[in-house]
This record gives C-alpha cells, structure tokens and sequence, in this order.
C-alpha cells in the first residue's frame, strides 16, 4: 500500500483515528484525511486492537522515518468482541490465541466458559474483559468449529472470522414452517399460468427467483416477461424472517456450500420458482422496439406457472451446437424470440457506453472432504448472456417506475471513476503507447473505447484490470445517481429477492406504489429506515464478497500446493516495488519478490509502472508473458510465491555457485593488480 504522510502534528496534540496494526511491535494511527499518520509503538499501544477507534496523544514530531509518534490515551469504539482462534487446555479453564496476527492478544477462558473445548481445535470466543498492560483478555466460547485439518473447518474458520450468520434460530425456523403452501387467486394479482414460462440457471441453483418468456409481435417488436418470486408474500416487516433477512442481507456462495438469506422452507421451496408448481411472482412486463427501446406494459404481482426448468449448458448447445433435446423442441420458437430480443437489448446497451470486462471466472472443485480437485474455469455463453440482459431490462424498468413515484426509493449505484486512478490508468495507456484520449470527464463510452481498442492484444488484461481498478465500488443508495458501468440514468436490483435484502426491499416499495397512499408521517418513518437499510446492504455485500474471495483463495492455494516446485506460463498482473504479481492459466495468482530476482538489482520505475535492472537495464511491465516456477503454497496467508525461471538443478546450483565464486576472484585479482 502506497503510504502518504501529508501532516505533521505539534507534540501534546490530540488525535482521534483507527488502529492500524503491524503484529505485535508496533502499529499506526489513521485519520480521515492521512493514511499511516502517526507511529505507534507497542509499548505505547495501550490495549487497542486493529481496527479500534483510538484517541491519541502526539509525543513528539520531526521529519524523519515516521514524523509523528504518538501514544494511545483512550479506547473510543472497539472495532469486534469477537475472535477466532486456537483453544489450548490451562488449569484454570483455557486460552485462546487469535488466528489473526494483528490481534496480538491472549483470551483466558473460565472452566466454565469453554463449552468443553479441547486442546487444539478452533474455536470462536467473545470477549467480556479486555486486556490489561499486565493482564490478558477474558471470554466466553461461543462457537467450537473443530480440528484444523477436519472436513470444512478451514472455511468454518473464515465464516467466523468474518462474523458471518450461518445459523437460523429457532423462532425464524418456526416462522418458516408456519407458512401456508396453497397458492390462492386474488384480486388485483395478475394470473401469468398459462404463458410458457422458463427459468434457465446453473445445474446445480436450488433457489431459482427469475423465470422469462418472451414473444414476437406482429410489428417487428418483442414482449418480455420477467417473473421474480414473491419473498415479500411470505417475509413481513419486523417479523423473525425479515430481521434475520435484514441482518445477513444477502446469501453467500461458497465452494463447499451456500449461507442463505432466508432458511431453506423459503429459498429451496416456498419461494423457488420450481418447476409445475404454482408460486406467487412480481411480474415485469416490457414492450421492448427493434431499436432496443423498453416501454412499460405491467408491473404487477402475479401467480405463475414454470413450464421446464433450463440449465445455461443445454440452452447454449442449442445455440452453439444446434444440439436440441426432445423435451426441449416445444421450447425452442419462444427461446429463439428470447434470443433475438435480448441480443437487441445488448446492442442498445453497448451503443449507449455500457462497459464488457472478459475476465473469465473460476471455480474450484472441491471432494467431500473438502480438499480440492481442480479448478474449472467459467464460460460464459449465450444463455448465459440472454438472462443477464433481460435482469437487467427489468430492473432499470422497475428503477424507473419506482423514481416516477416521487417516494424514496432504492437504487443500485455505481458513481463515476475516482479522478486519481484514472490518472494511473492514464499513465499505463501512455506507457504501454496506446493512442487514445481519456478526458477529465471521463464518460463509460471512452472506457468502452478503449476496451475495444485492446481486445485480443498482449495488453487486454492489464488494461483491463486498471480500468476495473479505477471504477469505484457500486453500492446501494436512496439517491439515484446513475450506474456508470451500466451507462443506465436510473438502475435498482429487483430480480434477487430470495438471496438480496435490497430486491425484497424494492419489491415492498412495488406493492406500496401499486396500492397504498401513506401518510407524510409514514413517508419520513420509512425513509428513515431505507437510508439506514442501504447503507447497511452494502455493507453486507462487501463482506460476503470479501468471504467467497478468501474462500476461493484459499482453495486455489491448497490446490496449488502439490505442484509446487513445478514450472508454468504466466502473465504479470501486477507491478509494484516489492515484486511482480503473475497470473496463471488456471486463475491461481502469487508474487515473484524482488528479493527472489537475483540475476540484477531491481527499481521501480513510478512514472513507467515497471521493473527495470539497474545494471542489465532488463524490464518487468504489465501484461509481460513470462515463465515461473511456483516455490511456495501458504495456506495460511492463502499466498502463492513463485520465482522467475525454472528451478535448477543442484549441479547447475553447483556450477552457477562455482562460476559466481571465480568472477568474485578474478575482480579482487584485477583491483589488487591495480592498486
């Protein structure tokens, strides 16, 4: 991480901030306004652990190595109770170390607080008393998740280390089963069974919350329906559903198994569009014209009818490999209409800026001992494609109907690129002499172009990275502010209701607008919540996303681990001052540290983003194809370090030992006769 130390402060000053831990030695203060603005050393840490809220005091400052100095005065805010660690056995109950080495701390537990923990399993521990300059923290087991190395504990570890809910309690488990399975007509709820609907997903989805159909009309233009389950019809405000709902705010899709927002009574059943079974839906309903222009038929909560559940492999044979099943054949004029429709709909998008990454995805196999088999690599193909434009027809649709209401709404956003990184990706287009113009104003068409312009080429991925790098994090808001990457004036999600607390949030706001007038007293109470809402959804979102990449990480080390010592292609991802990142076939990524090229003395060059030797002027730049060899598998630090090259064998260790030991002799030889 760049560091950037802008102020310097007068001694006695007091400054408020978050702990940044280094381990046990020592630590910094960050502010608002300054990244690692005061040193912190161990001895003057007090008790704050990384991530708390601190007041410090400035002991002295001057322009050195870390220019201010400071010591912890009072803990504001602690950043977590609650740890994971190793439980060890004492006589007096156990302790605990934390996993995490920037929580430097021992947890003594009671006898009566370990919940029959033993020596040597993981376990997660809240804390009651925290530590002392002479006394260790004390805590309560909560949660023993067992031996490292049995089945599913190492992802257990990484679900708790994140504080993950993962288990349903009993009143939400009993509010689950209470609910009715009958399907009843009603006023004002539209009766969609007998359109030929489909859901098309992966071949293992269990919660399947969309189904489409779509037909051709006799003016060259398309209807589209998008049916998404009702979960509003069976989550109600304030229930026990809806505040576990709440708090997870979304399902989390891990290698070995899927957390769920709503228990499985909901996701897997109740609310699963399954196939020959009458489910509650809100209904989309879109004219969409030959030029890709959407108007708004019907918004609507509905009963609907799925006719075949479709698998994204079996749809993309029929259009890739003109492969198609007999079960399939009375399907295929409506999927033919779906296809064209959206191809349509895509070709609107990418005319008005949208922006296409081709990054391709993977996904680890795992055995039922959770140890990894092989990575699979991700194609996205037609199908897949199809049902990724029409989501996203039918949320800018319901994003549209919801701000012509004029009452608060929720809206996915995706702001415009931060001004400084687009200056980094500006800087690596001129290095690597690529002759287009970003403006100051940067709009998603110039990234589309520039996308464009580095399809197929050397550079595709490196640039790709650094615009993606550059665009900010979307996130949920009650101000519509556009989504940039989308090139969409108005965007909401709407088509995730079973696995995201914002969709199930819109779709309450859909049943609102259609048949309630609310009081301005109501409006104030329920926008005061959406504001928090929102705010707390991306929140969810970024933690779930942070778990399934530690997850995946870590299952890619592991995998990794048995061809270490082996050789590889590469591509450089990454360049900083202290290695080259690489990219592998497979998806797995590691560093080659500078320290570890040791056939030159390596600089960074800032301005050029590359490596260079300083004696053999050799460089290292973005997009480099180079061969490595993988010397290392950190499970742990889920890390993988390679080195440049093959390995070499011990006689050619010997040799080059040999012939760098008589270059040696031969320069001192050559001064001593000069001098």
């Amino acid at each position: 991480m760049e560091r950037k130390i802008l102020k310097v402060y007068k001694p006695g000053a007091i400054v408020e901030g978050i702990y940044q831990s280094c381990g046990d030695k020592f630590g910094f203060l960050i502010t608002d306004e300054f990244h690692e603005d005061v040193y912190i050393s161990k001895s003057d840490r007090l008790n704050a652990l990384n991530g708390d809220t601190i007041e410090v005091k400035i002991i002295f400052s001057y322009y050195g190595r870390h220019r201010n100095e400071g010591a912890v005065k009072r803990i504001i805010a602690r950043a977590n109770d609650t740890f994971t660690g190793t439980f060890k056995k004492t006589r007096f109950g156990g302790e605990v170390e934390p996993l995490d080495a920037k929580i430097p701390i021992i947890i003594d537990v009671l006898d009566g607080d370990t919940k029959n923990a033993q020596t040597g399993q993981r376990v997660t521990v809240k804390i009651d008393r925290w530590p002392g300059r002479r006394s260790n923290a004390q805590g309560i087991i909560t949660e023993i998740l067992g031996y490292e190395g049995d089945a599913g504990v190492d992802i257990d570890t990484i679900v708790a280390e994140h504080r993950l809910p993962h288990i349903f309690g009993n009143k939400v488990l009993e509010e689950a089963k209470s609910l009715s399975e009958k399907i009843i007509p009603e006023r004002n709820i539209e009766d969609y069974r007998n359109l030929q609907l489909i859901t098309i997903d992966g071949a293992d989805s269990k919660d399947l919350d969309d189904a489409v159909h779509c037909e051709k009309t006799e003016n060259g233009n398309f209807i589209l329906g998008v049916h998404i389950a009702d979960v509003s019809r069976y989550v109600k405000k304030a229930g026990e559903l809806d505040k576990e709902a709440y708090k997870r705010g979304t399902s989390v899709y891990l290698s070995d198994r899927v957390i769920p927002m709503l228990p499985f009574k909901l996701s897997n059943d109740l609310c699963s569009l399954n196939a020959n079974k009458d489910r509650y839906a809100v209904s989309c309903i879109m004219e969409v014209t030959r030029e890709g222009k959407i108007k708004t038929k019907k918004i609507t909560p509905s009963i609907i009818r799925v006719s075949r559940r479709c698998t994204y492999p079996e749809i993309n044979q029929i259009f890739e490999e003109n492969i198609i099943s007999e079960e399939l054949k009375p399907f295929v004029p409506m999927l033919s209409d779906f296809r064209e429709c959206t191809e349509i709909l895509r070709k609107e998008r990418i005319q008005r800026g949208a922006l296409e990454f081709d990054f391709p995805e993977y996904k680890v196999i795992l055995d039922k001992e959770g140890k990894p088999l092989r990575i699979e690599k991700r194609i996205r193909g037609i199908s897949e494609r199809m049902i990724e434009d029409a989501m996203i027809a039918a949320n800018e649709t319901v994003a549209r109907f919801l701000k012509k209401t004029g009452n608060t709404s929720v809206y996915r956003i995706h702001e415009i690129p931060d001004n400084d990184k687009i200056k980094n990706l500006r800087k690596l287009m001129e290095v690597c002499a690529i002759p287009i113009k970003i403006p100051e104003k940067v709009q998603p068409e110039d990234l589309q172009k520039l996308l464009r312009y580095v399809k197929d080429k050397d550079i595709e991925y490196a640039i790709q990275a650094m615009t993606l790098r550059s665009l900010q994090q979307a996130r949920y808001s009650t101000e519509n502010e556009g989504h940039f990457g989308i090139a969409s004036t108005c965007y909401t999600h709407f088509t995730s209701p079973i696995r995201r607390y914002p969709d199930l949030m819109v779709h309450r706001l859909i049943k609102d607008a259609l048949t309630k007038q609310k009081s301005k007293s109501e409006r104030e109470k329920e926008t005061e919540f959406l504001v928090k809402a929102v705010e707390h959804c991306s929140e969810t979102e970024q933690n779930a996303t942070q778990i399934e990449r530690d997850v995946t990480d870590l299952k890619i080390t592991e995998y990794m681990t048995a061809f270490v010592g082996e050789p590889f292609d590469a591509q450089i991802t990454g360049v900083t001052s202290f290695g080259i990142f690489v990219g592998l076939e497979n998806g797995a990524e590691g560093l080659v540290h500078v320290n570890d090229m040791e056939d030159d003395e390596y600089v960074y060059m800032e301005d050029t983003m590359l490596l260079k030797g300083k004696y053999s002027g050799k460089t290292y730049h973005l997009g480099m194809p180079l061969k490595v060899t993988l010397v290392k598998a950190d499970t742990e630090k889920k890390e993988l370090d390679f080195i440049i090259g093959e390995l070499k064998s011990p006689l050619d260790m010997f040799n080059e030992q040999n012939t760098k030991t008589n270059t040696k002799k031969k320069k001192k030889k050559l001064k001593n006769k000069r001098n």
